[in-house]
């Protein structure tokens, strides 16, 4: 029986038969298909022990975090934070957020509201980006920390200080004065601390009655222009007053050139003309050529913009028939306040639009005196100007054309010999300049009218 087997087994062996390259294609194919199964089954293994491993590392940040504001002394000093951390390989960022939740509920910036400061609320959010996913993941945990002793007790009362930038964010590293004024208010034992990273600052342990808040930044002003702003705050035995205050870096804004001016070009500008700035409703004119104003994004108007004097505002001016539909001549391309056009974070250059046009003096007169005609809103378009405005210009060439600029509306043109003199007659050539593109300027006599809405937009 072995002789046999023996034989058979040295049969197969010395046979010439084998495989063919179909049957070693199938079973290649059906190895590649089982290993590639088994590969992708080891390499999602990898990731996912990965992933768990880097969010377990992420918990035990934020728990030492938390750890770490519950064990602060002083729940005042919990601000807002970011840091970074690595653990092995894996780079983490760990965030705080803080904000006081009052008595009653209400969870207010920097804990302004009714009732007492109850609790601190620590919101902590460590991210990182896993090398195996593009996508950010992160874990968050919260907890309400309460002070050592209550901030604020049934005799006593909290003073609240907020104070936020332009664009609403937080100041910090302001300094708060508390006087007191009136009905039982104290001074202070304890004066408040500058403004922390959210902007906020606290007087515990007042006595109720009527405070004076005052701040003070070097270089910053209110939205007033108040270097060193002062708030009223009233207070209750158990309650909370707030004063919060708008204050951040003063600008210094630059009059410029007009700005439909093409490049290249100069027009001749009457002595002491006002600079009208305006956001929202809020109106500022100065006659200086530079001045400080809080950091909005102010529009720029030559002249003195008022209530009864609006043609100086080109859009103001209503549309009207075979004009051009938009009154705004702006030029806003790259997205910035049209006419105001910061050159550092401190510094601005104001450029407004106005009427720019010749006008050849006659005789020998070398003063050009131009008074706003006083108009109501008439068929034309113009919205009229009651003042009575005046501007002049010195130094004109007799007999010879000068390009001049005037803020936008109707004028009554004269000349003299010298500044304060008796004006003479219509002694004047006026004519549109090809240098402005589609201004219209129309004249008669003495008398001319700068309509902005024909101004180019670009």
């Amino acid at each position: 029986m072995l002789l046999r087997i023996v034989d058979r087994l040295r049969a197969a062996r010395e046979s010439e038969e084998g495989f063919s390259i179909i049957e070693v294609m199938v079973a290649m194919t059906v190895f590649a298909m089982i290993a590639a199964g088994v590969a992708a089954g080891i390499v999602s293994t990898l990731y996912l022990t990965q992933d768990n491993r880097s969010r377990e590392a992420a918990l035990n940040l934020a728990n030492q975090a938390l750890d770490a504001a519950r064990s602060t002394k002083d729940v005042f000093t919990l601000d807002d934070d970011t840091t970074l951390q690595s653990v092995g390989n894996q780079a983490y960022t760990i965030k705080q957020t803080t904000n006081w939740i009052n008595s009653d509920g209400s969870d207010n910036s920097c804990g302004a509201g009714s009732g007492v400061l109850a609790y601190k609320r620590v919101s902590i959010t460590v991210s990182w980006t896993s090398g195996t996913s593009p996508r950010q993941k992160n874990v968050v945990l919260d907890t309400l920390i309460s002070p050592s002793s209550a901030v604020s007790s049934a005799s006593a009362s909290t003073i609240v200080v907020g104070v936020r930038t332009a664009t609403g964010g937080p100041n910090a590293g302001v300094a708060v004065t508390i006087t007191p004024v009136s009905g039982g208010a104290t001074g202070l034992s304890n004066p408040p601390a500058v403004t922390d990273t959210n902007g906020c600052s606290y007087a515990v342990g007042v006595a109720p009655g009527t405070y004076k808040v005052t701040i003070a930044k070097a270089g910053n002003i209110d939205k007033d222009g108040a270097t060193a702003p002062s708030s009223s705050v009233a207070t209750t035995a158990g309650g909370v007053g707030n004063a919060t205050f708008l204050y951040d870096q003063a600008i210094t804004v630059t009059a410029g050139a007009p700005l439909n001016l093409k490049d290249g070009v100069t027009a001749k500008l009457p002595t002491s003309l006002p600079m009208t700035y305006r956001y929202d409703d809020t109106v500022k004119t100065f006659t200086t050529t530079s001045t400080v104003l809080f950091p909005y994004q102010w529009t720029a108007i030559a002249g003195a913009y008022t209530s009864t004097c609006k043609d100086v505002d080109p859009t103001a001016w209503p549309t009207a028939s075979n004009l051009t539909t938009s009154p705004n001549i702006f030029n806003a391309a790259d997205g910035s306040t049209p006419g105001y056009n910061p050159t550092t974070a401190l510094t601005a250059t104001a450029r407004a639009p106005m009427g720019v046009f010749d006008v050849k003096m006659g005789g020998v007169d070398t003063v050009l005196v131009a008074t706003v005609k006083n108009t109501a809103a008439v068929t034309n378009g113009d919205p009229g100007c009651a003042p009575s405005t005046t501007y002049t210009f010195t130094g004109m060439t007799p007999s010879a054309a000068t390009t001049i600029a005037l803020p936008f509306g109707t004028w009554t043109l004269r000349g003299t010999t010298v500044l304060g003199g008796v004006l003479s007659s219509n002694t004047q050539t006026i004519a549109s300049n090809p240098s402005v593109s589609n201004l219209k300027v129309s004249s008669s006599g003495n008398v001319v009218t700068l309509d902005p809405r024909t101004v180019p937009t670009s």
